[in-house]
């Protein structure tokens, strides 16, 4: 038997570093980003416009149905930090939360409807961030979309406590991953990001996680089969199969 695994953000970073990790550990994987990937069945769609994603999904999904199936992940991995600083239009307002919002929700929806009548077992996962909770000077859409993610994955496991074959619904945070968001990070100026300094010293002092790192971690949690009814764990939690933080 095998699992099958949707992930968002397959392209780079930890989706692409969970992708492989997934494919050679023999399940089945059903990719989404913006850009290409030869990794699994890919769907090519910028998350920035969710409309007609679910409509691309649903078919990939259901043929992936079957008793064969021991397990359905989804991955809600995706993610822009842009714009940091204080300054910013309409179109990057809607473009941080379509992806870091939007499309989550709109994913979600479809893998458990599509899913609502198979009795295996079914996870969302929603890699979230300590921004979530701490404010940080020129991350306020990041900071908002994330918290509104959390939110959302804490009602989405409220709801699923009385569907007929309930999904298991968790909020990751990470920690600090060497991905090009760190890059795009380490490029801002201390007007737009008054945190720079410290984000700087977290690369040279080699303190950053490698994605493949976190890709196991995140792997060793959803092989625990702990349930998580919505909460929010570091990964170092989730990994070790608890189902509050420690």
């Amino acid at each position: 038997m095998h699992s099958v695994f949707v992930i968002s953000g397959v392209s780079r970073g930890l989706g692409a570093a969970l992708a492989h990790a997934v494919l050679a550990r023999g399940d089945r994987l059903i990719g989404i980003s913006r850009s290409p990937s030869p990794l699994g069945t890919h769907i090519v769609h910028d998350l920035a416009q969710p409309a007609g994603l679910a409509d691309k999904l649903a078919p990939l999904l259901r043929a992936e149905v079957g008793p064969q199936v021991r397990r359905y992940v989804l991955v809600n991995n995706a993610g822009v930090l842009a714009p940091i600083g204080t300054r910013y239009d309409t179109a990057d307002i809607e473009r941080n939360l379509m992806v870091n919002l939007a499309a989550p929700i709109a994913l979600s929806r479809v893998f458990l409807d599509i899913l609502a009548e198979v009795p295996a077992d079914k996870r969302v996962l929603n890699i979230s961030s300590g921004a979530a909770t701490r404010p940080i000077h020129g991350w306020s859409l990041y900071c908002a979309a994330k918290a509104g993610l959390e939110h959302f994955g804490r009602c989405l496991a409220l709801e699923q406590q009385v569907a007929a074959h309930p999904a298991d619904v968790v909020n990751i945070s990470p920690g600090v991953i060497d991905t090009g968001m760190q890059a795009a990070i380490r490029a801002a100026t201390p007007e737009q990001f008054p945190d720079l300094a410290r984000f700087q010293a977290l690369h040279a002092e080699g303190a950053l996680a490698t994605p493949e790192a976190i890709a196991d971690k995140l792997l060793a949690g959803i092989d625990a089969g702990a349930r998580h009814a919505g909460v929010t764990l570091p990964i170092g939690d989730f990994a070790a199969g608890r189902t509050d933080p420690a």
